[in-house]
């Protein structure tokens, strides 16, 4: 039942019982009086031995009726008030709830606490949408932890690499062969450290700027980012074909996970494979002719920092599908990886059309 419903259901009971009450002590107090009326009616001397005739003539003489009624009447309004207060609070109770779940999050910082509910008023209603806020703050506070361990682990090892080479470099007693080579790996160690950071950078955005999110022609940007992957994989061949297709998004950002979506397979083709980039119906597919995943990876390769084994040998931070999922959710859509008949991986990226 809705609360206002509720709320006037025992408004109105209250003041029905009250009324009832002070109407019921009314009538008993005025039979009362009249009882006593017409006992003793007969012994006031003005009458002699003949009483007055009927009841009204009896009541002529009771003078002291209007306090009970008084005292009856502020009764009744006290009881109408608790009553009220009762059901009041009786209705109220869950939001009480509320406010004792809000203080203990606001005290102990617990995003575990959660109110029981149970009804369908509005208050319920509150209630499911206070414990939803705080799964998705309970949820958002994992993942940030988890970024945070994630990648201080993910830093751990190129740092510890790039000490080592800088301090062999500061030896200077090298042969200047070694010196190069020494030198080169912490050039490339630091490009890593940057794309490491970079990445890290990105995944820890939650959501897209709404004041960024503008109309996008995708198949215009699935075409630039071919051109560009093109231009940075000379030893992969693609093949492109595209409808027009506008989407809502941010385009830099969208521009990422495509990029990203491309890097990954041009990175597990074999030298001179063939990429295959589709646009059709709403759905970009991208297809690659390499190994393929095994299956038990397939789940996990789009969770943070995770690499299949036969992939950690490559270079790359484990983040790039990472973020082409988070992009993806952030703009309402859903990307999937399979194996692709005949050998490779397919990766599906649908958008919502906009």
């Amino acid at each position: 039942m809705k609360l206002r419903w509720r709320l006037a259901m025992a408004s109105a009971l209250a003041g029905a019982v009250s009324v009832i009450v002070v109407i019921v002590a009314a009538y008993v107090i005025t039979c009362r009086r009249v009882e006593w009326a017409m006992d003793h009616y007969g012994t006031y001397e003005r009458y002699g031995d003949r009483p007055p005739n009927g009841v009204l003539a009896a009541l002529a003489d009771v003078d002291d009726l209007g306090w009970p009624f008084v005292v009856v009447a502020l009764g009744g309004l006290v009881l109408s008030g608790a009553l009220g207060w009762l059901a009041a609070r009786a209705a109220l109770r869950p939001v009480n709830a509320l406010k004792d779940a809000a203080g203990r999050v606001a005290t102990t910082r617990d995003l575990t606490t959660r109110i029981d509910v149970a009804g369908d008023d509005e208050l319920s209603s509150l209630a499911r949408s206070f414990n939803a806020m705080l799964d998705a703050l309970e949820r958002s506070a994992k993942s940030q932890k988890r970024l945070v361990a994630d990648a201080s682990h993910e830093l751990r090892t190129p740092l510890t690499a790039l000490r080592t080479n800088v301090e062999l470099l500061m030896r200077g007693d090298l042969p200047q062969e070694v010196h190069d080579e020494v030198s080169r790996a912490v050039v490339s160690g630091l490009e890593e450290l940057t794309a490491l950071v970079s990445d890290v950078v990105e995944l820890a955005r939650d959501e897209e700027p709404a004041v960024l999110v503008e109309s996008v022609r995708l198949d215009e940007l699935v075409e630039r980012e071919v051109a560009r992957a093109a231009r940075h994989w000379p030893s992969t061949a693609y093949s492109v074909s595209v409808e027009p297709m506008v989407v809502r998004g941010v385009p830099d950002r969208l521009a990422r996970a495509v990029a990203n979506l491309l890097d990954n397979a041009a990175k597990y083709s074999p030298a001179g494979g063939l990429v295959e980039v589709s646009l059709r119906g709403g759905v970009l597919t991208v297809r690659d002719h390499g190994p393929g995943i095994s299956a038990d990876d397939l789940p996990h390769v789009f969770d943070r920092f995770y690499r299949a084994p036969s992939a950690r040998a490559l270079p790359g931070s484990g983040l790039g599908l990472a973020i082409v999922g988070q992009v993806v959710d952030s703009h309402g859509g859903s990307v999937s990886a399979s194996a692709a008949p005949g050998g490779g991986t397919l990766v599906r990226l649908a958008l919502p059309v906009g």
